[in-house]
């Protein structure tokens, strides 16, 4: 098991949002540093997800067998089954918008780490979770993340997992030191983004509920996470403010400038890249789908 002095996270950074508002864009720009490296997967769940990390340290049980897990060594075997299954191993999520995915790839746990990592950090996690569940969970993660940077060589970690921010203030109390990006966008630019992927909401009205949803979680989940979290709009960050949003990111994360960083800042994240109104061209009735809906929220 880890020692004590080491857990501590202040070596990493977790972006979340409603998805669909940046949370990836701002990883994909974070990972050009030459200090700052991605989680394998780019939202690694066994944190945040259901019985996961996180609610084995808060003993809360959730999903459809939550009833069955009467004590806390049945939660561990529930969190047992979701790690060697979906967070380990899972068929590739296609997006619309990206051709190169191939049909079948296998993502998960398993592209950061081998087979004898998973089962030493869990084994590790089983030993000392009846003794110290908060301790022996903190660990598991504390293991993954230096498994993780000990593969990159980088000295700072990064998870994209939009929930993050939902979650912010249970996960600062659970994890010492750790910081928070939280994007936002546009509701109606981020709504008109979600419909067109196969696992959201289908039309503008499910839409604006499920972002208003989650606006509101992010919100109750963040309020006393305080200056560990850093706020950035979408529309700032990529056409707005771009230089001192830029500036910002760098303060937040404690690096220098890098020329590396600062090109695919200045290539890749473009106005245009962005689509800053998207909803008033994919809305049939703009005015009446999104503009009067988002008015009356």
């Amino acid at each position: 098991m880890t020692e004590s002095k080491l857990l501590e996270f202040s070596d990493a950074i977790l972006s979340g949002g409603t998805g669909r508002s940046g949370t990836t864009i701002i990883g994909k720009l974070l990972t050009r540093h030459s200090k700052i490296g991605i989680a394998r997967p780019t939202e690694i769940k066994v944190l945040t997800s259901g019985n996961g990390l996180l609610d084995l340290h808060l003993g809360r049980r959730s999903g459809k067998y939550r009833k069955l897990l009467i004590n806390d060594q049945l939660h561990l075997i529930r969190f047992k089954q979701r790690l060697y299954g979906e967070w380990w191993t899972r068929d590739i999520k296609l997006t619309p918008n990206k051709p190169e995915q191939i049909p079948g790839t296998q993502v998960g746990l398993l592209q950061g780490m081998t087979r004898e990592d998973i089962d030493r950090i869990y084994q590790e996690l089983k030993k000392d979770f009846r003794r110290d569940k908060t301790r022996a969970t903190q660990s598991f993660l504390r293991s993954l993340i230096d498994i993780h940077k000990a593969g990159n060589k980088k000295e700072i970690w990064v998870d994209t997992t939009p929930i993050n921010v939902m979650r912010a203030s249970e996960i600062q109390e659970f994890l010492p030191g750790i910081r928070f990006i939280h994007m936002v966008r546009d509701g109606r630019d981020a709504i008109a983004s979600v419909i067109k992927e196969p696992w959201g909401p289908n039309n503008f009205e499910e839409g604006l509920k499920w972002w208003r949803g989650r606006m509101i979680k992010n919100l109750n989940g963040s309020l006393k996470v305080g200056s560990s979290m850093l706020t950035l709009a979408l529309e700032d960050f990529a056409i707005n403010d771009r230089e001192n949003s830029y500036l910002k990111i760098l303060k937040f994360s404690n690096v220098l400038d890098e020329e590396v960083m600062r090109k695919y800042f200045e290539e890749r994240i473009r106005p245009e890249n962005v689509r800053q109104g998207r909803w008033k061209h994919e809305a049939d009735k703009p005015n009446e789908e999104l503009g009067y809906l988002y008015s009356q929220e």
